[in-house]
């Protein structure tokens, strides 16, 4: 009698230790898996658009083509592999379907390959920040260094080392399917071998948090050195505008060739650096898991504020299709020549964008 008192006190405890309890947790839950899968099928769609942007402008007539088509086919695949398992989980959230449970095992294998895309999306970005830093340093040397074919074998690279990982901890897990006595149904399991369980571990601590650290921190060098140097260059551009005819005429045309930005070379940077600020502001929240576990006591998947733990995983993954779907929107309204391509591949939306004369 006296422990099941004991017990009774320490699960009304539990509960009302909650910062978020179980229903509201479910309330929450609704709206944040709603809200994914709706971002998760506009990335599918604005991506699809992008992709076709990107070949109507030449996929592999620079480098910097090459790299925004491999992160446009980089973030529609993410998108895309996520929305099965959100289908499952909304249903089984309205429904109490218990076949989600199955569901959501089957999807384990699609939602682990997404993550090999979504990390090559990353990587692919940062590729873009450091070249088109480079190109605004030396833009003379630089196009002869990465070429379309040393940009092509770098976007792969990246894609293969990500998704190597990811098969081999496939390949050490499997589904293993069981009866469970409460309900009889024929249930999977999901069993991971020791390496498969190293493999969670180590992955979440280098993939999920130092690299994708590594990678803010990269980015935001990478732009800040843009920004200063393009404003250099507008200083630099100012005071000759002011300099007779004549006295421009008579420097020389390497010196020029090399400080000068075209307008296509300031609105590509403005095109990047749109780019990179999204991706800085989204992969930061990224960090939210870890940073809610080092805040909040108790925070743990069986600790007391074990909701408050799934939900900022969940907003987490919010913001993930989020940098993978928007970027179609900043494109049509910072490029010019991504405005032109757009009307070129979709004649029947030229009325909805305008283009500078």
């Amino acid at each position: 009698m006296d422990n099941n008192h004991t017990l009774e006190e320490n699960v009304f405890t539990l509960q009302t230790d909650q910062f978020i309890s179980n229903d509201d947790f479910q309330v929450i839950k609704k709206g944040l898996v709603f809200t994914q899968m709706f971002f998760s099928i506009l990335g599918v769609i604005t991506n699809a658009i992008n992709i076709r942007v990107f070949l109507k402008q030449g996929a592999t007539t620079s480098s910097t083509n090459i790299a925004f088509m491999g992160l446009s086919i980089f973030d529609f695949f993410s998108c895309f592999m996520t929305i099965p398992l959100q289908v499952c989980s909304f249903v089984d959230i309205i429904e109490n379907w218990r076949q989600g449970y199955i569901c959501e095992h089957y999807n384990a294998y699609p939602m682990i390959m997404y993550a090999a895309f979504y990390n090559s999306s990353i990587w692919t970005t940062v590729y873009l920040s450091i070249e088109k830093t480079l190109c605004v340093m030396i833009p003379l040397k630089i196009k002869h260094i990465l070429t379309p074919k040393v940009t092509f074998r770098i976007i792969m690279f990246i894609f293969i080392l990500f998704s190597i990982n990811r098969i081999l901890y496939m390949a050490s897990t499997r589904i293993s399917w069981y009866v469970d006595p409460e309900t009889n149904l024929t249930l999977p399991d999901f069993i991971e071998s020791p390496f498969a369980n190293s493999f969670v571990y180590y992955n979440s601590l280098i993939s999920t948090t130092i690299l994708s650290s590594v990678a803010i921190v990269i980015v935001t060098i990478a732009t800040i050195i843009m920004i200063n140097k393009l404003n250099t260059y507008q200083k630099w551009r100012t005071k000759n505008a002011s300099v007779a005819l004549s006295s421009s005429a008579a420097s020389s045309d390497s010196s020029s060739e090399t400080k000068r930005m075209s307008s296509k070379d300031a609105e590509m940077v403005k095109f990047v650096i749109t780019v990179t600020c999204i991706f800085v502001a989204c992969l930061t929240i990224s960090h939210i898991p870890a940073t809610v576990i080092l805040a909040i006591p108790g925070i743990s998947v069986s600790g007391s504020n074990r909701n408050i733990l799934s939900v900022s995983y969940y907003i987490r993954f919010l913001f993930v299709v989020i940098n993978s779907s928007i970027n179609f929107f900043f494109y049509i309204r910072v490029s010019t020549r991504y405005k032109t391509s757009f009307v070129e591949a979709f004649p029947t939306c030229s009325r909805m964008v305008s283009i500078p004369q």
